[in-house]
């Protein structure tokens, strides 16, 4: 871990994961020997073991959280899809061996195993 990388709240950092220098990370899991280049911000996500992030990329989940203002608040169990057949917003998951570009944003969306991206993703099931 590069010393000029700031790891926030609720991470979790796998055996051999290397990241790199101005790398943020917070509320992620980094699995093992995964690899998050230069200044790659990363927010409640999953990286899967062995994908390789690129500078400058984002990747961000949409977290869900209980209304502060109603006592006894409980966390919304949204279906997975909405009635449109969309992708509902939520953890960002990257399977193993991914590839994510430089400068890419992947918002609220799944990546399978051993896919190498070659754009942003916005609520896609990457197959």
């Amino acid at each position: 871990i590069d010393p000029t990388a700031k790891i926030g709240p609720n991470v979790s950092i796998g055996a051999k994961a290397k990241i790199a220098a101005g790398v943020r990370i917070r509320e992620t899991i980094v699995l093992a020997e995964a690899i998050i280049n230069d200044h790659a911000c990363i927010l409640h996500s999953v990286i899967g073991w062995r994908s390789v992030v690129g500078a400058w990329a984002r990747i961000e989940g949409t977290p869900i959280s209980p209304n502060p203002n109603i006592p006894f608040a409980k966390l919304d169990n949204k279906p997975l899809f909405n009635t449109d057949g969309r992708l509902n917003p939520s953890l960002t998951i990257l399977g193993s061996d991914v590839h994510v570009p430089a400068e890419a944003v992947i918002l609220n969306s799944i990546v399978l195993p051993y896919k190498e991206l070659t754009s942003s993703y916005k609520n896609q099931i990457i197959l």
